[in-house]
């Protein structure tokens, strides 16, 4: 017996699967590319321009601060500033740092080193020796900063915003290490106690795993 000859829409209704399968193999691809381009260049989202004012200091990457131990956020002072040019948006991170009991250095302001709004990036944490601690406790509640370190003699640190910063959103853990910080925990006074019954006010102190857990945020 003779085979019957294919019908001419059973030899075309292939086509479509195939079209439909390339399409899907391009979407995959686009897909895991961004991916990859995503996690690869994590790093550069910290990455903010030069100013075209004057300097702002040296560049230090986020792992400098990981041997400082942070400073309860009241010990901290921090003046916010707009270098991305969103109006008001000082005013607003600076009282949003206050809500979480940052002490102040001074009035909220614009960028005198960007003064045309162009901090393309998510912010600068600024600070001098003397304000490292306060620096490496600001990192952890605005993760994805740019570190930069000058040369002023006090402890203020200022907290630049650029055009990608939006609102301080700490995560949990970032507030559980402010928590910490606020309330060190206090021995049993055998070991700090002089011969006059008075204790040692105790440091900031802050369980080592959950201030890693909240360096390590990624960006």
């Amino acid at each position: 017996m003779t085979a019957r000859p294919l019908r001419p829409y059973q030899r075309r209704r292939t086509r479509p699967v195939a079209i439909l399968v390339s399409v899907l193999a391009v979407v995959a691809l686009a897909t895991w590319t961004t991916v990859l381009i995503t996690s690869s260049g994590g790093a550069g989202t910290t990455s903010c321009p030069a100013p075209a004012a004057g300097t702002a200091g040296t560049v230090v990457e986020a792992s400098s601060l990981e041997s400082v131990t942070p400073a309860a956020a009241a010990a901290s002072k921090v003046r916010v500033l707009n270098g991305g040019g969103q109006r008001g948006q000082a005013n607003l991170v600076a009282a949003q740092l206050g809500d979480l009991g940052f002490a102040e250095a001074g009035a909220p302001g614009n960028d005198p080193l960007y003064p045309d709004g162009d901090l393309d990036c998510r912010g600068q944490i600024r600070f001098g020796e003397a304000g490292a601690a306060a620096a490496a406790t600001l990192a952890i509640v605005v993760p994805c900063t740019e570190l930069v370190r000058d040369a002023r003699g006090d402890d203020s640190v200022d907290l630049a915003v650029g055009t990608a910063f939006s609102d301080v959103k700490p995560s949990s853990t970032a507030r559980d290490v402010l928590d910490q910080l606020a309330n060190p925990s206090v021995g049993d006074g055998s070991g700090n106690a002089d011969e006059s019954g008075a204790g040692t006010p105790p440091g900031p102190a802050v369980d080592p795993a959950l201030l890693q857990k909240a360096r390590d945020t990624p960006c």
